[in-house]
């Protein structure tokens, strides 16, 4: 098989496609919620702390859907707390309202995350959390809702049933011939998708871009592990922990080393 150098789910690459063709955009967020979305539009993805010494958070796609505030984050690196940080920015959307405003007017707000490594012990690839009573299973409001989509557990291109599935093995994608393969698929939009990530792969300047993201995640990850490790013998886990976790988000985010510098500065 041919490798992709640019796979659709690499961060970069998944915010340039949907951000740049709101039409695929409308179309993934239709097959992930089971509705048919009529407007969709992008919205600031940075939502600044209320105070000074609360974190910074930087959504990987932040749109309004016919009236509902929806995040995709895409996560192709472990991370033991994504459940709460998905908790976390799932809070920070929620809207506040005016005074005067009444409850009902809270708009509906939703989490998606497509991750590329197991994180619940099931064998469904999509997982939905709202609040609920724990023993009736009453829900008590669906205006907070968070998905879960793990791309490992997703049935193959053969036995997808439904345009999320068929979403997802494109996001999956990480050659040449499953991306060909993909081509049979009779979705419009997908078959537009397949095209991006064609003229991606063929962008060296974009390529390039790509390579020095990945090759730095790696050697930090690399870096903040044996320093993590010298934490734990000298009894400073914490820190180290903390440190490891701030340089991640940030190099998630999409920031330059010379960015991360002045911000640790």
């Amino acid at each position: 098989m041919t490798e992709l150098k640019v796979k659709p789910k690499i961060d970069i690459a998944f915010k340039k496609i949907f951000s740049e063709n709101l039409d695929l955009l409308k179309s993934l967020v239709s097959a992930a919620l089971g509705f048919d979305a009529k407007k969709v539009e992008l919205c600031p993805n940075e939502i600044p702390p209320a105070e000074v010494e609360h974190k910074f958070c930087r959504l990987d796609l932040r749109v309004r859907v016919d009236g509902q505030e929806i995040n995709i984050e895409i996560q192709c690196y472990k991370r033991d707390d994504f459940q709460a940080r998905a908790e976390y920015y799932s809070s920070l959307m929620f809207t506040r309202l005016h005074k005067g405003e009444n409850y009902s007017k809270i708009p509906k707000t939703v989490l998606i995350n497509i991750v590329d490594y197991p994180v619940f012990d099931c064998e469904e690839y999509h997982s939905v959390f709202m609040s609920m009573e724990v023993d009736r299973h009453e829900v008590l409001t669906d205006k907070k809702v968070i998905h879960f989509f793990e791309l490992g557990k997703i049935p193959s291109l053969e036995n997808s049933k439904s345009n999320i599935e068929l979403w997802l093995n494109l996001i999956n994608a990480d050659s040449e011939e499953k991306i060909e393969a993909l081509e049979s698929v009779s979705i419009v939009e997908i078959k537009k998708a397949i095209g991006e990530v064609k003229r991606l792969n063929r962008d060296r300047k974009f390529i390039s871009t790509v390579e020095w993201r990945e090759n730095a995640l790696r050697e930090e990850l690399s870096a903040l592990s044996a320093a993590h490790d010298a934490g734990l013998r000298e009894g400073r886990e914490e820190g180290h922990r903390e440190g490891r976790e701030e340089l991640l988000q940030m190099l998630e985010n999409g920031m330059t080393l010379e960015e991360i510098k002045k911000a640790l500065q």
